[in-house]
């Protein structure tokens, strides 16, 4: 039984529907299937674990490659979770990106604790931009506080 990681040019095929169940199953959000092909394919920074061939992990990040990188889509399947594969590719993760300065994420909010164990720090003046449900959503989720009243026209 083994676990490894590919990534970038090491890639030479995505299962797109795997990879869109796990994200979502992980508690990030549905993502429709040309969208999440884009954003994979269009990323610096790509990794897939498997667990004896399975697709069961995944990452991906953006870097201007000299100051800040942005890693999102950090996802175990939670048929996984809670065995180190996290950890693992964290590590794998942070050997590529350290290099280049900061990283920024944003997490989900159970997984907060699990950041902190690689020195990632909450930002205190962090600010996101989006409209629509997505905003709620945000809300709903822990993502951002609690919308007020008067937003409710804005999030239509």
């Amino acid at each position: 039984m083994s676990f490894k990681i590919i990534s970038n040019d090491s890639i030479v095929s995505v299962d797109w529907l795997r990879l869109a169940d796990m994200l979502e199953l992980s508690g990030l959000n549905k993502r429709e299937l040309p969208k999440l092909q884009r954003a994979f394919e269009h990323s610096q920074f790509r990794y897939l674990g498997f667990y004896n061939g399975i697709l069961m992990a995944t990452a991906r990040a953006i870097s201007d490659l000299t100051t800040v990188s942005y890693l999102c889509d950090v996802a175990i399947h939670p048929e996984f979770q809670g065995r180190g594969y996290g950890k693992q590719l964290m590590q794998y993760i942070m050997q590529d990106l350290t290099p280049l300065g900061k990283i920024i994420l944003y997490a989900v909010p159970d997984k907060i604790e699990f950041y902190q164990r690689f020195h990632f720090y909450p930002l205190l003046t962090a600010m996101t931009f989006v409209e629509g449900e997505g905003l709620t959503r945000m809300s709903q989720l822990g993502y951002i506080p609690p919308l007020p009243p008067q937003e409710t026209s804005r999030r239509d």
